[in-house]
Protein backbone atom coordinates (compact mmCIF):
# COMPACT_ATOMS: atom_id res chain seq x y z
CA UNK A 1 0.00 0.00 0.00
CA UNK A 2 2.84 2.36 0.88
CA UNK A 3 4.46 1.55 -2.44
CA UNK A 4 1.30 2.50 -4.31
CA UNK A 5 1.03 5.83 -2.49
CA UNK A 6 4.70 6.52 -3.10
CA UNK A 7 4.39 5.72 -6.80
CA UNK A 8 1.26 7.85 -7.12
CA UNK A 9 3.06 10.72 -5.41
CA UNK A 10 5.98 10.50 -7.80
CA UNK A 11 3.64 10.45 -10.77
CA UNK A 12 1.83 13.53 -9.45
CA UNK A 13 5.06 15.46 -8.88
CA UNK A 14 6.34 14.49 -12.31
CA UNK A 15 3.10 15.56 -13.93
CA UNK A 16 3.17 18.89 -12.11
CA UNK A 17 6.73 19.65 -13.19
CA UNK A 18 5.87 18.85 -16.80
CA UNK A 19 2.81 21.09 -16.78
CA UNK A 20 4.47 23.91 -14.82
CA UNK A 21 7.37 24.02 -17.28
CA UNK A 22 4.92 24.88 -20.08
CA UNK A 23 1.77 26.26 -18.42
CA UNK A 24 -1.44 26.76 -20.38
CA UNK A 25 -2.70 30.26 -19.73
CA UNK A 26 -6.32 31.43 -19.82
CA UNK A 27 -8.07 30.32 -22.97
CA UNK A 28 -8.80 32.77 -25.75
CA UNK A 29 -12.23 32.57 -27.40
CA UNK A 30 -12.12 33.06 -31.17
CA UNK A 31 -13.75 36.30 -32.33
CA UNK A 32 -13.80 36.53 -36.16
CA UNK A 33 -12.26 39.73 -37.52
CA UNK A 34 -11.43 40.79 -33.99
CA UNK A 35 -9.04 43.55 -35.06
CA UNK A 36 -11.08 44.68 -38.06
CA UNK A 37 -8.54 43.77 -40.72
CA UNK A 38 -11.30 42.70 -43.15
CA UNK A 39 -12.16 43.83 -45.67
CA UNK A 40 -8.72 45.18 -46.50
CA UNK A 41 -8.94 48.85 -47.40
CA UNK A 42 -6.57 51.52 -48.65
CA UNK A 43 -8.54 54.24 -46.85
CA UNK A 44 -11.99 53.39 -45.44
CA UNK A 45 -14.86 50.97 -46.05
CA UNK A 46 -18.31 50.91 -44.38
CA UNK A 47 -18.43 47.11 -44.71
CA UNK A 48 -17.08 45.06 -41.79
CA UNK A 49 -16.58 41.32 -42.27
CA UNK A 50 -18.27 39.09 -39.61
CA UNK A 51 -19.85 42.04 -37.77
CA UNK A 52 -23.45 43.24 -38.10
CA UNK A 53 -25.07 46.58 -37.38
CA UNK A 54 -28.70 47.21 -36.50
CA UNK A 55 -31.38 48.16 -39.01
CA UNK A 56 -31.76 51.87 -39.68
CA UNK A 57 -34.24 53.28 -37.14
CA UNK A 58 -37.31 55.10 -38.41
CA UNK A 59 -36.17 58.45 -37.03
CA UNK A 60 -32.75 58.59 -38.72
CA UNK A 61 -32.69 61.14 -41.55
CA UNK A 62 -30.17 60.15 -44.25
CA UNK A 63 -30.41 63.57 -45.90
CA UNK A 64 -28.17 64.99 -43.18
CA UNK A 65 -24.96 63.90 -44.87
CA UNK A 66 -24.40 60.24 -43.89
CA UNK A 67 -26.27 57.10 -44.82
CA UNK A 68 -27.00 54.84 -41.86
CA UNK A 69 -24.58 52.16 -43.06
CA UNK A 70 -21.78 54.75 -43.14
CA UNK A 71 -21.91 55.28 -39.36
CA UNK A 72 -19.59 52.31 -38.85
CA UNK A 73 -16.74 50.96 -40.95
CA UNK A 74 -13.09 49.97 -41.12
CA UNK A 75 -10.26 52.39 -41.81
CA UNK A 76 -6.55 52.11 -42.50
CA UNK A 77 -4.26 53.49 -39.82
CA UNK A 78 -2.12 56.32 -41.22
CA UNK A 79 1.72 56.11 -41.30
CA UNK A 80 3.70 56.81 -38.09
CA UNK A 81 4.87 60.21 -39.31
CA UNK A 82 1.24 61.38 -39.59
CA UNK A 83 -0.06 63.21 -36.45
CA UNK A 84 -3.23 61.11 -36.65
CA UNK A 85 -1.33 57.81 -36.41
CA UNK A 86 -2.65 55.46 -33.71
CA UNK A 87 0.45 54.21 -31.92
CA UNK A 88 -0.95 50.89 -30.64
CA UNK A 89 -3.28 49.80 -33.41
CA UNK A 90 -3.52 45.99 -33.55
CA UNK A 91 -2.66 45.25 -37.15
CA UNK A 92 -3.17 47.83 -39.88
CA UNK A 93 -6.83 48.70 -39.46
CA UNK A 94 -9.40 49.71 -36.87
CA UNK A 95 -13.09 50.64 -36.95
CA UNK A 96 -15.08 53.84 -36.48
CA UNK A 97 -18.47 54.05 -34.76
CA UNK A 98 -20.48 57.28 -34.72
CA UNK A 99 -21.77 58.67 -31.43
CA UNK A 100 -25.41 58.48 -32.50
CA UNK A 101 -28.25 56.64 -30.74
CA UNK A 102 -28.65 52.94 -31.67
CA UNK A 103 -25.39 52.69 -33.63
CA UNK A 104 -23.77 49.37 -32.77
CA UNK A 105 -21.77 46.39 -33.96
CA UNK A 106 -22.45 42.83 -32.88
CA UNK A 107 -21.85 39.21 -33.78
CA UNK A 108 -22.86 35.75 -32.55
CA UNK A 109 -19.88 33.48 -31.93
CA UNK A 110 -19.55 29.75 -32.45
CA UNK A 111 -18.36 29.41 -28.83
CA UNK A 112 -20.83 28.89 -26.00
CA UNK A 113 -20.98 29.96 -22.35
CA UNK A 114 -19.50 26.96 -20.53
CA UNK A 115 -20.55 26.10 -16.99
CA UNK A 116 -17.79 26.74 -14.46
CA UNK A 117 -15.95 29.31 -16.57
CA UNK A 118 -15.63 33.08 -16.25
CA UNK A 119 -15.47 35.37 -19.30
CA UNK A 120 -13.56 38.59 -19.92
CA UNK A 121 -14.31 40.88 -22.87
CA UNK A 122 -11.72 43.58 -23.67
CA UNK A 123 -11.95 46.26 -26.36
CA UNK A 124 -9.54 49.07 -27.27
CA UNK A 125 -11.32 52.46 -27.37
CA UNK A 126 -10.46 56.01 -28.42
CA UNK A 127 -13.01 58.75 -27.79
CA UNK A 128 -13.09 62.34 -28.99
CA UNK A 129 -13.10 62.00 -32.78
CA UNK A 130 -15.03 64.50 -34.91
CA UNK A 131 -15.39 67.09 -32.13
CA UNK A 132 -17.16 64.63 -29.85
CA UNK A 133 -19.10 66.32 -27.08
CA UNK A 134 -18.40 66.06 -23.37
CA UNK A 135 -19.83 63.09 -21.46
CA UNK A 136 -20.52 60.75 -24.40
CA UNK A 137 -20.92 57.06 -23.42
CA UNK A 138 -20.21 53.78 -25.16
CA UNK A 139 -20.59 50.22 -23.90
CA UNK A 140 -19.39 46.69 -24.54
CA UNK A 141 -21.73 43.81 -23.87
CA UNK A 142 -21.98 40.02 -23.86
CA UNK A 143 -25.32 38.48 -24.68
CA UNK A 144 -27.10 35.27 -25.64
CA UNK A 145 -30.15 34.57 -27.79
CA UNK A 146 -33.40 33.50 -26.13
CA UNK A 147 -35.96 31.17 -27.66
CA UNK A 148 -37.39 33.99 -29.75
CA UNK A 149 -33.94 34.98 -31.07
CA UNK A 150 -33.81 38.15 -28.97
CA UNK A 151 -30.44 39.34 -27.73
CA UNK A 152 -30.45 39.07 -23.93
CA UNK A 153 -27.72 40.83 -21.95
CA UNK A 154 -25.41 38.76 -19.74
CA UNK A 155 -23.18 41.67 -18.69
CA UNK A 156 -22.21 45.17 -19.75
CA UNK A 157 -19.34 47.61 -19.14
CA UNK A 158 -19.53 51.30 -20.00
CA UNK A 159 -16.98 53.99 -20.77
CA UNK A 160 -17.61 57.74 -20.96
CA UNK A 161 -15.48 60.23 -22.87
CA UNK A 162 -14.78 63.59 -21.22
CA UNK A 163 -13.10 66.57 -22.82
CA UNK A 164 -10.33 66.72 -20.23
CA UNK A 165 -9.05 63.37 -21.56
CA UNK A 166 -8.16 65.07 -24.86
CA UNK A 167 -8.11 63.28 -28.19
CA UNK A 168 -5.10 61.02 -27.88
CA UNK A 169 -4.42 58.56 -30.69
CA UNK A 170 -3.86 55.64 -28.37
CA UNK A 171 -6.31 52.82 -27.63
CA UNK A 172 -7.27 52.32 -24.00
CA UNK A 173 -8.84 49.03 -22.93
CA UNK A 174 -12.26 48.75 -21.37
CA UNK A 175 -13.07 45.40 -19.84
CA UNK A 176 -16.20 43.44 -18.99
CA UNK A 177 -15.93 40.54 -16.54
CA UNK A 178 -18.62 37.86 -16.36
CA UNK A 179 -18.45 35.66 -13.23
CA UNK A 180 -18.45 31.87 -13.32
CA UNK A 181 -21.31 30.48 -15.35
CA UNK A 182 -23.65 28.35 -13.25
CA UNK A 183 -25.80 25.46 -14.40
CA UNK A 184 -28.95 27.44 -13.57
CA UNK A 185 -27.91 30.51 -15.57
CA UNK A 186 -30.14 30.90 -18.63
CA UNK A 187 -27.09 31.61 -20.82
CA UNK A 188 -25.31 28.38 -19.84
CA UNK A 189 -24.62 26.42 -23.01
CA UNK A 190 -25.88 29.23 -25.26
CA UNK A 191 -23.80 30.82 -28.00
CA UNK A 192 -21.84 33.88 -26.92
CA UNK A 193 -22.75 37.22 -28.45
CA UNK A 194 -20.42 40.25 -28.51
CA UNK A 195 -21.77 43.77 -28.89
CA UNK A 196 -20.24 47.28 -28.99
CA UNK A 197 -22.59 50.22 -29.16
CA UNK A 198 -23.41 53.84 -28.55
CA UNK A 199 -25.69 54.34 -25.56
CA UNK A 200 -26.89 57.82 -26.41
CA UNK A 201 -30.64 58.29 -26.08
CA UNK A 202 -33.30 59.09 -28.64
CA UNK A 203 -34.63 61.75 -28.89
CA UNK A 204 -32.86 63.60 -26.05
CA UNK A 205 -29.34 63.36 -27.42
CA UNK A 206 -30.35 64.54 -30.88
CA UNK A 207 -31.31 67.96 -29.53
CA UNK A 208 -28.86 70.35 -31.26
CA UNK A 209 -28.52 72.51 -28.13
CA UNK A 210 -28.50 70.02 -25.24
CA UNK A 211 -27.89 66.63 -26.88
CA UNK A 212 -24.61 64.73 -26.91
CA UNK A 213 -24.80 63.16 -30.38
CA UNK A 214 -21.93 63.85 -32.74
CA UNK A 215 -18.36 62.76 -33.31
CA UNK A 216 -17.10 59.20 -33.52
CA UNK A 217 -15.26 56.47 -31.63
CA UNK A 218 -12.22 54.51 -32.83
CA UNK A 219 -12.32 50.84 -31.77
CA UNK A 220 -9.89 47.94 -32.13
CA UNK A 221 -8.63 44.60 -30.85
CA UNK A 222 -11.70 42.82 -29.48
CA UNK A 223 -10.53 40.06 -27.12
CA UNK A 224 -12.60 37.47 -25.31
CA UNK A 225 -10.88 35.27 -22.75
CA UNK A 226 -12.21 32.55 -20.50
CA UNK A 227 -10.78 31.32 -17.22
CA UNK A 228 -11.51 28.60 -14.70
CA UNK A 229 -11.75 29.32 -10.95
CA UNK A 230 -8.48 29.79 -9.07
CA UNK A 231 -7.08 26.76 -7.21
CA UNK A 232 -6.88 28.31 -3.72
CA UNK A 233 -8.07 25.22 -1.81
CA UNK A 234 -6.79 26.41 1.59
CA UNK A 235 -8.45 29.84 1.17
CA UNK A 236 -5.31 31.72 2.17
CA UNK A 237 -5.50 33.77 -1.07
CA UNK A 238 -2.27 32.30 -2.38
CA UNK A 239 -1.53 29.26 -4.54
CA UNK A 240 1.37 27.38 -2.99
CA UNK A 241 2.56 24.03 -1.66
CA UNK A 242 -0.44 23.67 0.66
CA UNK A 243 -2.76 23.71 -2.35
CA UNK A 244 -0.38 21.37 -4.15
CA UNK A 245 -0.57 18.95 -1.21
CA UNK A 246 -4.37 19.12 -1.12
CA UNK A 247 -4.58 18.11 -4.76
CA UNK A 248 -1.93 15.42 -4.34
CA UNK A 249 -4.00 13.77 -1.60
CA UNK A 250 -6.95 13.52 -3.97
CA UNK A 251 -5.02 12.66 -7.13
CA UNK A 252 -7.14 10.44 -9.40
CA UNK A 253 -9.94 10.38 -6.80
CA UNK A 254 -13.53 10.25 -8.05
CA UNK A 255 -15.62 10.87 -4.92
CA UNK A 256 -15.76 13.52 -2.17
CA UNK A 257 -13.12 15.70 -3.83
CA UNK A 258 -12.46 19.37 -3.14
CA UNK A 259 -9.79 19.91 -5.81
CA UNK A 260 -11.76 18.88 -8.91
CA UNK A 261 -11.54 22.22 -10.73
CA UNK A 262 -13.27 21.18 -13.95
CA UNK A 263 -16.30 19.55 -12.35
CA UNK A 264 -15.91 16.38 -14.42
CA UNK A 265 -15.79 14.14 -11.34
CA UNK A 266 -12.11 13.25 -11.18
CA UNK A 267 -8.92 15.00 -10.03
CA UNK A 268 -6.63 14.58 -13.01
CA UNK A 269 -4.25 16.30 -15.40
CA UNK A 270 -6.74 19.03 -16.36
CA UNK A 271 -7.05 20.11 -12.73
CA UNK A 272 -3.28 20.00 -12.35
CA UNK A 273 -2.90 22.30 -15.36
CA UNK A 274 -5.19 24.85 -13.68
CA UNK A 275 -3.09 24.68 -10.52
CA UNK A 276 0.11 25.20 -12.52
CA UNK A 277 -1.33 28.26 -14.27
CA UNK A 278 -1.76 30.06 -10.94
CA UNK A 279 1.35 28.71 -9.19
CA UNK A 280 2.68 31.18 -6.57
CA UNK A 281 0.07 33.78 -7.51
CA UNK A 282 -2.20 35.74 -5.21
CA UNK A 283 -5.88 34.83 -5.64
Amino acid sequence: MMKNKYSTGLLFVGAFLAVWADPLLGDSVYVPNSSFELPETFFADPNIVSWQDCTKPWWYDESGGYFWDQLTGVFLNVPPEDPSHIDNCDGLQAVWLFAVPEVELFQDLAATFEVGRAYHLIVGVIGGGGNMKDGVPIEIRLYYRDGEDNRVTVGVASYTYYWDAGYLKHFNDIQLDIPLVGEADPWAGKNIGVQIGSTLSFPEDLNPETGRAGGFWDLDNVRLNTTLPGPDFTEDHFVNLEDFAAMAQEWMAYTDTTTDMTGEGCVNMQDLMILAQSWLEAI
